[in-house]
């Protein structure tokens, strides 16, 4: 590559404007941004700033994600012709900007233009991180007026979009219209059910691409393994480690990653372990899974001890392997330990970062140190639910109720909007209180702020009002839960005991959940 800079600069006897437009699609194509600057800076001093090169330099600095410098020359662009907007637009959904996106898409149609396979996919991604599910029927409604609709690129992104919008009936309607799915499509759906919780659903499409023909590849492999493990099913997934052993996948370093996590998550330590071992190369994610593995076993010390061989690699952990560890710390109660890893989050930097912030806070109100949770709590940016949710939670499980309830009417006059893991760990406080008055409070706030009533909020009403002898609550609200589990059932057999009303009040003979128990 030619030296843009320097005694060696291009002189226009060798600079000429075909020239530059070719640098710059190839550093586009690259992401070489310095290179591209060098080439902008050159096109400006020799007088070649035409539309052509404009053109490209639009391409160049969205692909290179410098949205700023892409736009102003976009702006200044005339005539604006479909390749510019396709990029700008491309530009501004891959940065996050996707209401810009939209704007732009909807500039592009008033000026008459018909967009192509390349302008959809941006436009629905734009769609999808929205979540805007009229937009993205609007846009799948365009591509099948202009003849794009099983397009491969644009049937993914909008296959993508249903899925990400929770539209899976949609989704699937469209998969199966596709004449001819490609392994992307198939390996869409398994990976949108799978991140939806809809596992088994998954598993199922993964069965029926094998039976189409249509040959799994990594990404394939690296969608269906966290289904296994999110189910525990380690069988299915052995028998997907063979297959990838017979493709030859095995030393593809995110399908390594993939098997050492499903193998950790479903206890097999061993095997997780030896894939480790044998890895041709690391990522923080290897070592991160590995080390999720032993916390999730309770196996805290084997974490830490792996932890200790990750440092004198080139391998640096990540606040996602900070957190993991001091999760084991709190669980615990290793105190010692988790100061040990919030020094090393100082020494590196990443004691800010709001999940390892969130995780310590979390970490000392388990290990019984409030005073040092709330001090980190204090420091934190108190505009994220997380973090309260943490200090909460901390205050309502070590029995300082009056704190944790003070805590959460702090946190609604700070306009922190509390979700279902703040009133879960709220709760226990209001439990601890014995008073119906608070009790009833958190209940009318729950139903004015259309909280749902899923099994863990309802079960810790049931506590509320049981501890409080108000029985009659108590039953009304295990009546209306849908899906009871055994926490549930448990937590009204004790409630009713409390007050020395047994089981004769309670015929469970009915009651769907007796196979739910059988089958625990």
């Amino acid at each position: 590559m030619e030296d843009f800079g320097g005694p060696g600069a291009m002189t226009t006897s060798h600079f000429s404007l075909r020239k530059a437009v070719s640098l710059l699609n190839s550093f586009a194509k690259t992401r070489s941004l310095s290179k591209g600057l060098q080439v902008h800076a050159k096109l400006l001093v020799f007088g070649l700033t035409f539309h052509i090169s404009n053109t490209a330099l639009v391409a160049m600095y969205s692909l290179c994600n410098n949205i700023a410098y892409a736009q102003e020359i976009f702006e200044k662009l005339e005539p604006k012709n479909l390749y510019a907007y396709n990029m700008m637009i491309r530009g501004f959904a891959n940065n996050g900007l996707s209401e810009k996106a939209l704007f732009l898409y909807k500039r592009l149609l008033s000026q008459g233009l018909k967009p192509d396979n390349l302008t959809y996919p941006s436009v629905i991604k734009a769609c999808a991180c929205l979540n805007s599910l009229q937009a993205g029927r609007d846009v799948h409604i365009d591509a099948i007026n202009n003849g794009y609709e099983f397009d491969s690129f644009v049937a993914n992104s909008l296959l993508n979009m249903y899925l990400k919008c929770g539209r899976f009936e949609d989704a699937k309607d469209l998969f199966n219209r596709i004449p001819e799915r490609t392994v992307v499509a198939w390996n869409t759906m398994i990976a949108g059910f799978s991140q939806n919780g809809r596992h088994h659903k998954a598993l199922e499409i993964f069965d029926q691409m094998k039976v189409s023909g249509v040959l799994a590849d990594e990404a394939t492999m690296v969608s269906v393994l966290p289904v296994c493990a999110n189910l525990r099913d380690v069988e299915r997934g052995r028998a997907i480690h063979a297959y990838i052993d017979e493709r030859g996948f095995g030393d593809n370093l995110l399908v390594r990653n993939s098997l050492i996590d499903m193998y950790a998550k479903c206890g097999c330590l061993e095997d997780a372990r030896r894939l480790f071992n044998e890895a041709p190369q690391r990522n923080v994610i290897s070592w991160t899974s590995m080390i999720g593995g032993y916390v999730l076993m309770g196996l805290v010390f084997e974490a830490l001890s792996l932890f200790s061989q990750m440092q004198p690699t080139k391998v640096r952990p990540n606040s996602l392997s900070i957190s993991i560890l001091l999760s084991g710390c709190a669980s615990s109660s290793f105190l010692r330990y988790g100061k040990f890893v919030h020094g090393y989050a100082i020494r590196n930097n990443i004691e800010f970062d709001v999940v390892v912030e969130t995780a310590l806070i979390d970490m000392y109100a388990k290990c019984g140190k409030l005073d040092l949770g709330y001090r980190l709590f204090m420091k934190t940016s108190r505009q994220r639910t997380v973090p309260w949710n943490a200090i909460i939670s901390g205050f309502a499980q070590n029995g300082t109720a009056e704190e944790a309830v003070k805590l959460f009417k702090q946190m609604l006059q700070e306009s922190v909007c509390p979700d279902n893991a703040t009133i879960v760990g709220l709760i226990p406080a209001y439990a601890n209180l014995v008073d119906i008055r608070h009790g009833m409070n958190i209940h009318g706030f729950l139903i004015k702020a259309g909280f749902d009533l899923a099994v863990e909020i309802a079960t810790g009403l049931i506590d509320i009002y049981s501890k409080s002898g108000c029985l009659e609550f108590t039953r009304k609200i295990f009546d209306g839960i849908e899906g009871k589990d055994v926490v549930c059932y448990s937590a009204i057999i004790a409630g009713y005991g409390m007050h020395g009303h047994g089981g004769e009040h309670f015929d469970f003979r009915n009651e769907d959940h007796l196979s739910f128990c059988a089958n625990e």
